[in-house]
């Protein structure tokens, strides 16, 4: 008979941590000007080694063209404040950021597909919206991209492999298939029960979706109390929303638009455009002068020096904790501010015409990776700085920061200025009338697209809107 030999394996893994200052950075980035008032205004209330100062003049405008120096400037050492020195920083205070759906999916989908794929890779990743659904059909992906339907199918397909199982789906049917196939295999799920689900999910979905069980058990020739074990497993197994539990991009894909922008684009003669970046400066607030002295009086006192002012370790142990922490969000603050300068430096540039006018024909497609390499900064970064940010243009409209990298909100302003020019006479134009109006532009969608991106950014149908003219 075999012995059966037990035994305890250690495993010591290595890995990379961010560190608390990179972590507020992350955090800081995603908020608008409101939220970053809140943040500050909490930090301010709980850390008393800060202290606001009286400048609250906004982020010095940068006039058109701009030169921003990428400097990173003299190390700590070599700088006045050398009493600023990394000390063991409880991290308590700070929120881990939560994983973000986009980076967990784009780092599965770059490693298995090879790099002249990476394109559509990025462009289907970014079309993914917050619950981890597609908004994008393969024909706009293609023509977006000058690429072939095959090609768009092969990344779509591997993207429905990674996970969240269910993740890259166009609609709730194939999110459920998607997620079925992913068990199969399984030891720890009912294998027959899986396959009887991804039959009546195949095969009867519209008299599931309608409660009609008693056709989806004559469809699948069985009985209702087994459909009825589906609709628990369905329930009790799969998910809706393959992107649920993935950072707060849920939270604020609902909340309505800011009332005031984040970034302001004027027009100053002669000199061109300005840009105004609202919200805290690090010139708002401070390290308070008394606990820097504190600092250094306890910095003195552990090198062995001036023993008359030496602190309590409960006296050392808080000043060190509140200075360091108060550096750190110092610093971040900074960053931030200099990373969205560095975005806005190269969007004035690239998009100038569209920037000076506010027509969307003049908008220059663009991606979160082409700006990641225009400004040196991480896809991660970049696509932390401009998300839930609302741009204020020189003729007074709004636009989500978005709108440089998503074709459907380019499509969604076209439409506007179409029906502002072709509807005066009090006919509405079909969707497939505007289709038309936007070939002639050089854009090429099926009338379904434009249903599609009509309805995602709240454009009203020509029924619709013909009844609120004649309302009034």
């Amino acid at each position: 008979m075999a012995q059966i030999r037990a035994g305890a394996k250690a495993q010591v893994k290595v890995g990379v941590q961010a560190s608390p200052g990179l972590k507020l950075l992350a955090r800081m980035l995603e908020l608008n000007a409101q939220q970053l008032e809140q943040l500050l205004a909490q930090e301010l209330e709980e850390n008393p080694a800060l202290e606001p100062t009286d400048e609250s003049q906004p982020f010095t405008p940068m006039f058109q063209p701009v030169i921003v120096s990428t400097d990173t400037g003299d190390s700590e050492e070599d700088s006045e404040n050398t009493w600023f020195e990394e000390e063991e920083v409880s991290e308590d205070w700070l929120a881990v950021p939560p994983l973000e759906l986009k980076e967990h999916v784009r780092e599965q989908l770059l490693l298995n597909l090879p790099s002249e794929l990476h394109p559509i890779a990025d462009y289907l990743v970014e079309s993914l919206n917050p619950r981890g659904y597609l908004q994008a059909s393969v024909e706009e992906v293609a023509l977006q991209l000058n690429c072939s339907p095959e090609a768009v199918m092969r990344v779509l397909a591997e993207l429905q492999r990674c996970d969240p199982p269910g993740v890259g789906a166009r609609d709730l049917r194939e999110c459920m298939l998607i997620q079925l196939r992913a068990l199969r295999g399984n030891p720890q799920v009912d294998q027959e029960l899986v396959e009887l689900t991804y039959r009546v999910v195949k095969d009867a979905w519209q008299e599931l979706t309608s409660a009609r069980l008693s056709a989806v058990a004559r469809k699948l020739k069985t009985d209702e109390a087994t459909i009825q074990r589906v609709l628990w497993f369905i329930r009790n197994t799969l998910s809706p929303y393959p992107g649920d539990g993935f950072g707060e991009n849920l939270a604020l894909s609902t909340e309505s638009p800011p009332i005031e922008p984040d970034i302001i684009v004027r027009y100053r003669k002669p000199v061109g455009l300005s840009v105004e970046l609202r919200g805290p400066s690090p010139e708002t607030i401070r390290l308070s002068r008394s606990y820097a002295d504190q600092y250094l009086v306890a910095r003195r006192a552990d090198s062995g020096g001036e023993k008359s002012f030496a602190l309590s370790r409960e006296e050392r142990e808080h000043i060190f904790q509140y200075v360091s922490r108060a550096r750190i969000f110092l610093q971040a603050l900074q960053q931030r501010q200099q990373t969205l300068k560095r975005i806005m430096e190269v969007l004035v540039q690239r998009q100038f015409p569209f920037l000076f006018t506010g027509d969307p024909r003049f908008l220059q497609p663009m991606t979160r990776a082409e700006l990641a390499a225009a400004t040196g900064l991480h896809r991660s970064t970049v696509g932390r700085a401009v998300r839930n940010k609302w741009l204020q243009l020189p003729s007074g409209s709004l636009v989500p920061l978005d709108v440089f990298f998503d074709a459907s909100y380019r499509v969604a302003m076209l439409i506007h200025q179409i029906i502002d020019e072709n509807e005066c006479d009090g006919r509405s134009l079909t969707d497939a009338e505007i289709a038309d109006k936007l070939a002639e532009m050089g854009i090429h969608i099926a009338r379904r697209t434009v249903s599609k991106y009509r309805n995602r950014h709240r454009i009203l149908p020509s029924r619709w809107r013909e009844r609120s003219r004649l309302i009034g």
